[in-house]
Order: structure tokens, then C-alpha cells, then sequence
């Protein structure tokens, strides 16, 4: 998703990280009562949770592209229905599904605008927290020209580096958060343990699964204004018309990147090729590729069978 100023969101997830049960708890509420959301009293007692957290739990299942949430009522969309539906990783028990979640969230400017921001374009790849929230202030106020209150943005930098980073057990408030956010497991962000310093560096990244990368891909080809048949790698890497970019999300160095399209290439056969064009390295879609969903379907139902 390309940013749009006047389509942004900060501090929606009330200070709560991503935990893992609360994809699955709020999926299944939705599918046998489509407003339990506009019920607070009701969903509190259904998901198990105090009032902001069902704000949260709602808010991260729209950040993450599973959910629709208009006029009182949810509805699951497609991605939703895949991932979390019997025939899915209801559960998150495949790595592999984490990544795609991961992508889902951080290429989402519109509904997790400051997680956008810094997967997509903030560059120090060794920071403290107040330079990351300095960081999208100047963003916030330079770039979007909208105003936000500063804590509703430290809000945002709080809680990305306590949902993404591997928290230390003895500080208070972040080792409970550790336990229980999946996004931790990704190693994407790191605390240095000297003081309040984290890295968050690109790297070859081997473990990286490629269904998550397929699916980005398929994303950024889907989303092209143009519809061209091949995007320059230098933009799968960096990014480009403000568009999320698979390499910075997943925090591939160049070479990483490049071991991953391969990957993608032998796992998928028929769907890419990498070509020197004019002096320009372009991934092209060598046919129609298949849509996210559909992508995400074949491998469930692959899994499934193995």
C-alpha cells in the first residue's frame, strides 16, 4: 500500500503489542457474532480481556488485513478467512505464517502507518528509542504535514520495539510482552543490552521463509500503478512511489534478497524471472501470478497433506 497523508493511523493498538492467541480468539468471536466489537461489555467476556485490550484485539486483526470493521459489524475478508479458517494456521504454529502476518502489518500504511514508517523508511540500523520516535515525528510533521500529539507517536515506538524485540525478563514490562508476542520470534529488531540501544540490520536472512516472500511479491506486482511485467530489484529492496518494499520489511541485505528471489523461483517455478534489462536487474512476472490468498490457500492445503 502506497501512504496516503490523509489515510494514517497511530496509536490505535491502545499500547497493547501483538499477543498470540488474540488473532485466533478474535477471528473466531467475529464468525459467530459479527458485532461482538460493538458490544464492549459482551466481548470482554467472550475474548477474556479488559476493555482496551478488545480495542487492540480488534485493531491488530484490522492491521493485519484479516478483518473488515464498519457499522458495528466485522467481517473477515479473504485473507482472514484463509489464514485463520479451519483449513488455515489458525493457531500460528507455522513460522512461515508469522512472516506473512509480519508483512501484512508492516506494509499496511494506512491502518499501522508508524510500523509502516519504520520498516519502509527509516534508516538508522542502530538506534535508542527516542531517536526512533524523534525519527517519526520529523516524519509525521515534514513528510504527512498531520499533526499527531507526542504521545499518541511514542505510543507507536513503545510498542513496536516491545512487540519486535526480544525483551530483557528483568525490566519491568517487557518480559511478560516478550513471551507472548509472536513478532519476537522474527528477530527483526534486537536490544544491544547496552542500555537502551536496538539494531535492526539487513542480513541474508537464510531462515526466511519463501512463502512470505511470494506472497510480497505478489502483493507489489498487484499493487504497480502502471501494471509493468518487471520491477527493478533496486525497488524490491528500497522501495519505491512510497510503496512498502519486501527488502526492508524483511530486512534483507542485497545479497539476501537476491538468494530469496531464487528460493522463490525454485519453490514456484514459472512465476518469475530475473533479467538485465538495459543495464537494470528486474524481477519480471513471467505469467499472471496468483493472488496472495490464493497463494496462501495452495499451501495450506499442501501442508496439510504432507
Amino acid at each position: 500500500m502506497n501512504i496516503d497523508p490523509k489515510h494514517t493511523a497511530f496509536g490505535r493498538h491502545e499500547t497493547f503489542p501483538l499477543r498470540y492467541a488474540w488473532l485466533t480468539k478474535g477471528y473466531r468471536a467475529v464468525t459467530e457474532r459479527p458485532d461482538i466489537f460493538a458490544q464492549p461489555d459482551r466481548a470482554m467476556v467472550k475474548l477474556g480481556v479488559g476493555r482496551n485490550m478488545v480495542s487492540a484485539i480488534l485493531y491488530w486483526l484490522q492491521a493485519a488485513r484479516l478483518l473488515d470493521y464498519a457499522d458495528g459489524e466485522a467481517t473477515p475478508t479473504t485473507l482472514g478467512q484463509v489464514i485463520l479458517g479451519d483449513e488455515g494456521d489458525r493457531f500460528l504454529e507455522d513460522e512461515a505464517t508469522l512472516w506473512v502476518l509480519h508483512w501484512l502489518i508492516a506494509s499496511n500504511s494506512r491502518l499501522a502507518t508508524g510500523f509502516y514508517w519504520f520498516f519502509n523508511r527509516f534508516a538508522l540500523p542502530r538506534f535508542r528509542e527516542d531517536e526512533l520516535r524523534a525519527g517519526l515525528t520529523d516524519f509525521v510533521a515534514r513528510e504527512l504535514r498531520i499533526e499527531r500529539s507526542a504521545s499518541t507517536l511514542k505510543s507507536d515506538t513503545s510498542t513496536l520495539l516491545r512487540m519486535y524485540a526480544p525483551g530483557d525478563p528483568t525490566e519491568p514490562g517487557r518480559g511478560e510482552d516478550h513471551l507472548d508476542t509472536p513478532m519476537s520470534q522474527l528477530r527483526l529488531v534486537e536490544q544491544t543490552g547496552q542500555g537502551r540501544e536496538f539494531l535492526s540490520l539487513r542480513s541474508p536472512r537464510p531462515f526466511l521463509p519463501p512463502l512470505a516472500l511470494h506472497v510480497a511479491l505478489a502483493e507489489c506486482f498487484a499493487d504497480d500503478r502502471q501494471g509493468r511485467p518487471a520491477i527493478p530489484v533496486r525497488d524490491l529492496l528500497y522501495g519505491r512511489d512510497d510503496g512498502a518494499a519486501p527488502g526492508a520489511v524483511f530486512r534483507l541485505s542485497e545479497d539476501g534478497l537476491m538468494t530469496a528471489l531464487n528460493r522463490v523461483m525454485r519453490t514456484w517455478p514459472g512465476c518469475y524471472e530475473l533479467r538485465d534489462t538495459a543495464g537494470v536487474h528486474q524481477l519480471y512476472r513471467v505469467r499472471d501470478v496468483a493472488s496472495p490468498e490464493a497463494i496462501l490457500e495452495d499451501y495450506y492445503r499442501q501442508d496439510a497433506a504432507a
